[in-house]
C-alpha cells in the first residue's frame, strides 16, 4: 500500500468539512453527518474483510487450504454496526441538525441527508474511493487476508468510532456555547470542525501507519 496515496486520501478527506464550513456555509451538522456516514463505509469495507478474513497461521499460507467464507459473522457485523449508526444519526438529525443549527433554512439538512449537497457528495465518493484502494491493496493484494481473523473488525467501537462520538458530543455542546454565549460566534464553526478535523486526521495517519507495519510484518 503506497504511503503518499494513503496519506493524500486522508488528508484530502479530513479538510473538506473545513472548507465545507469556511467557503460552502456548512454548519457543524454537515461536518459531524459527514464523519459518521464515514463509519458506516467502513462498517461496510469491513463486512468484507470479515467476510474473506481465512486466521491461518504465518507459517501456513503457502499450505493449500480450502477458502472459509464467514458470511454470517460479517452479516451480523453489519447489522450491528447499522443498528450503532442509526442510534446516533437520531441524534445528530435532532440535536446538532435541528436545535445547535443556526441556519435558518432547515431544509438544508435533510438536503445532505438525501445528498443533494455536492461538496457533501464528493467527500464522500473520495472517502469510498480510498476504502476500495485500501482493501484492494491493503488486504488482499498484500495477502494480509490470509493471516487476518473475523475477530479483527468485531469490536463494538474501534477507534475511529470513539473519536468521532466524543467529537459530535463535545461538537453540540460547543457550538451551542460558541454560538449563543460569546462574541465568536461567527468563528465558532470554523474552530470546532477544523479541531475534529485535526484530531481525526492525526488518528488516521497513526492508523493507517499501523496498518501499514502489521502488513510488513
Amino acid at each position: 500500500m503506497n504511503k503518499t496515496i494513503a496519506l493524500a486520501f486522508i488528508f484530502i478527506f479530513n479538510v473538506i468539512p473545513i472548507i465545507g464550513v469556511a467557503f460552502y456555509n456548512w454548519q457543524p451538522f454537515e461536518a459531524f453527518w459527514f464523519f459518521w456516514m464515514e463509519t458506516l463505509v467502513v462498517a461496510v469495507f469491513n463486512t468484507i474483510r470479515i467476510v474473506f478474513s481465512q486466521g491461518r497461521p504465518a507459517t501456513a499460507i503457502s499450505v493449500q487450504q480450502p477458502f472459509v467464507y464467514h458470511i454470517n459473522k460479517g452479516f451480523k457485523y453489519l447489522l450491528m454496526r447499522i443498528a450503532i449508526f442509526i442510534f446516533y444519526a437520531i441524534f445528530i438529525i435532532a440535536f446538532i441538525g435541528f436545535v445547535a443549527n443556526t441556519n435558518k433554512d432547515k431544509s438544508l439538512v435533510l438536503g445532505t441527508i438525501l445528498f443533494q449537497n455536492k461538496l457533501f457528495n464528493l467527500g464522500l465518493l473520495i472517502f469510498i474511493s480510498s476504502q476500495c484502494y485500501f482493501l484492494l491493496t491493503g488486504f488482499f493484494r498484500s495477502g494480509a487476508y490470509f493471516t487476518a481473523t473475523p475477530n479483527n473488525y468485531t469490536a463494538i467501537f474501534d477507534g475511529r468510532q470513539l473519536v468521532i462520538h466524543i467529537a459530535i458530543v463535545l461538537g453540540a455542546l460547543g457550538s451551542v456555547f460558541l454560538m449563543k454565549q460569546t462574541t465568536l460566534g461567527m468563528y465558532g464553526n470554523v474552530f470546532i470542525i477544523s479541531l475534529l478535523c485535526i484530531c481525526k486526521c492525526i488518528f488516521d495517519v497513526l492508523e493507517s501507519s499501523n496498518n501499514r507495519n502489521k502488513i510488513a510484518t
